[in-house]
């Protein structure tokens, strides 16, 4: 590993190791790890050697083709086309000779020659020089750039070496054993505390592998969002290249339709190696007929899904104080079982980075109080409109707007949602109609397109045009729903 490089690995170490001592309360002693981590630290990169050689020959490949201006105008750079304008320049002079030029006026033909050569072969140089950098600087943020492959390497780099690391450091050396000065005799059996902790650790370990099984199934036809889940994918990336812990929420929003819960699964997905649990929560923010999820459901969904010890979420009803109001006493009851939930699961997920989606959100408020802020976690939060949540917020929030799909997209999902192959040439035209129809939204286009094969696109535009002036799921519908037989409806 090259020494720029090593020392970019050893300050994810050690942030990471600063993580896990703030998990552990202060208990994890932060210099040993640190030194244990440094010294296995060739080995920790393994995991990773693939994105580092990417990476290595991504780097190795804009070095040979990076040459700065100064270099281009050095003296083997410039001697051939200077020694071809010298001999340019007194051919110039001796023709004129030949032909019965004065000295003077020769000298003076063949000093321009000179100057015209020379100006020639400055202006070819610095030509070619500012394109080659702009394309340079143009290609280090793109897909397969050497800044993306370096994103790339730290975040294999921490999930499958240095947390993993750190995770046997602590079945080793169990953070909660405290110092034998501090525990009182009795209390020092220290086989029976270790193996709890490990029982622990490891029924932990197995519900958060277990929550990514709890996810949505991505099965159904999925096209026209790679732009989208390459940006959520680049800002994991980003987070995880920082030195700073805090979650990156992402805030899909757009209209009903537009596949905000099919994109936000489809990412937790397709990141599973970034991260260790995913839970999805539906908050029901602005389902017509029913009240939004309250947070303190939510709270001890997410806690179940994640892991938390069940004995940590039971509560005794009724536990205000003494003197409280008939009236107040519940709701200030809801209000503590809130914000100790709300600590716990604060406590409960620091420093360990899981991917939460929050469908269907309409308070950010709730939102904030959802947000796990004290590990590098991914929310991906859906929403009909923009959330803008508190600016003092600590964590990375990005809006990314889920619209209408393109052409293209909304081309690959009529096919891939056809009920059989189509059959005859390709009907652009009748394409269009059903693009337009259905509103660019997936919803409606897969919905619509499920009807092709058996009915050609034109017939398809002409039957979605006869629902008149509905919205594109609806209309959709209708067709699907009167294309039934009267017992399947």
């Amino acid at each position: 590993m090259r020494d720029s490089h090593r020392a970019e690995a050893e300050r994810l170490l050690v942030r990471a190791v600063e993580e896990e001592v703030r998990r552990s309360g202060g208990r994890a002693d932060a210099g040993a790890l640190t030194a244990r981590g440094r010294a296995a630290l060739d080995s920790l990169a393994a995991g990773a050697a693939d994105e580092y050689a990417a990476y290595l020959q991504a780097l190795d490949a804009a070095e040979a083709g990076q040459q700065p201006l100064s270099q281009r105008f050095s003296r083997s750079a410039m001697g051939t086309p200077l020694l071809v304008t010298g001999v340019a320049a007194v051919a110039a002079f001796g023709a004129d000779v030949a032909f019965g030029t004065a000295a003077g006026p020769a000298l003076g033909a063949g000093a321009v020659v000179a100057v015209a050569g020379a100006t020639a072969t400055v202006a070819k140089i610095t030509a070619s020089h500012w394109p080659a950098a702009h394309r340079r600087a143009g290609a280090l943020g793109q897909p397969g750039g050497a800044e993306q492959l370096r994103l790339q390497w730290l975040a294999a780099l921490e999930v499958r070496g240095i947390r993993p690391f750190l995770d046997q450091q602590r079945m080793l050396n169990p953070s909660s054993r405290a110092s034998a000065k501090k525990v009182p005799a009795q209390s020092r059996t220290a086989p029976s505390l270790r193996g709890g902790d490990r029982s622990a650790a490891a029924r932990m370990r197995a519900i958060l592998e277990q929550s990514f099984g709890h996810l949505p199934a991505t099965e159904g036809p999925f096209a026209g969002r790679r732009a989208e889940l390459a940006q959520i994918a680049q800002w994991v990336r980003e987070a995880r290249a920082s030195t700073e812990t805090k979650p990156t929420v992402v805030v899909l929003h757009g209209a009903p339709g537009a596949g905000r819960t099919t994109l936000a699964v489809r990412a937790a997905h397709s990141l599973k190696d970034q991260f260790r649990g995913a839970c999805v929560v539906d908050l029901r923010g602005d389902v017509a007929g029913e009240a939004p999820l309250p947070t303190r459901d939510a709270l001890l969904h997410l806690l179940n899904r994640l892991g938390a010890p069940r004995e940590q979420l039971l509560f005794r009803e009724g536990a205000s104080p003494g003197r409280a109001e008939p009236g107040t006493r519940g709701r200030a009851s809801a209000e503590q079982q809130v914000r100790r939930l709300s600590e716990l699961y604060h406590q409960h997920l620091t420093g360990t980075p899981v991917t939460i989606v929050l469908d269907d959100a309409s308070d950010a408020a709730q939102v904030r109080t959802l947000l796990p802020e004290r590990s590098d976690s991914l929310v991906l939060v859906t929403a009909r409109e923009p959330l803008e949540l508190p600016a003092d917020i600590p964590a990375r929030v990005h809006q990314l707007p889920v619209g209408a799909l393109d052409a293209a997209g909304a081309e690959e999902l009529l096919r891939e949602a056809a009920e059989a192959e189509e059959q005859g040439p390709y009907d652009s035209q009748s394409t269009d109609t059903v693009v337009e129809l259905c509103g660019g939204l997936p919803l409606a286009l897969r919905i619509a397109g499920s009807s092709l094969g058996p009915r050609t696109r034109s017939a398809l535009a002409t039957d979605l045009a006869a629902y008149g002036p509905v919205a594109p799921v609806e209309r959709a519908l209708w067709l699907r729903y009167t294309d039934q037989s009267e017992q399947a409806r």
